[in-house]
């Protein structure tokens, strides 16, 4: 009877150190997305505009609330009208809120609301790091 509790321990010895590097990894695959995330609300969070436009992708950036803040694509525009993209309803979104991640390089935070569906939105950029995309609106 010991022989097959010895073996027992050493299989599953075996099989947790070879399950391991696989749980590391995909818990690492959203670490940078965390660390991203967690830089987001902070300056968010302390109304650090300057800091919140440079985690933008101004390439692709879309603010869908008014027509006016659609043709928000520069940083200077983007600090220009920050108080009224930033509202407290989006400030507490990202305060309280846990990106879904969807496929391997975006991010989104979901709400709705009785016949409206928001999102915010990030994305992995050509450099490989994440940006905030902006708002988007659509029907619900």
């Amino acid at each position: 009877m010991m022989p097959m509790a010895w073996l027992s321990i050493v299989l599953l010895f075996f099989f947790i150190c070879t399950a391991s590097p696989s749980t590391a990894a995909v818990s690492q695959k959203g670490e940078p997305f965390s660390r991203f995330y967690t830089e987001f609300q902070k300056a968010v969070k302390a109304d650090d505009k300057e800091k919140v436009a440079a985690m933008i992708d101004f390439d692709g950036f879309t603010w869908e609330e008014t027509e006016s803040l659609r043709k928000v694509r520069t940083p200077e525009a983007f600090l220009k009208n920050y108080s009224s993209m930033f509202t407290p309803t989006i400030k507490n979104k990202i305060a309280t809120s846990k990106p879904q991640r969807i496929g391997d390089s975006s991010y989104f935070i979901i709400w709705h609301t009785k016949n409206t569906e928001y999102s915010l939105y990030f994305a992995r950029s050509k450099q490989g790091n994440f940006k905030f995309q902006g708002l988007t609106i659509g029907p619900y």
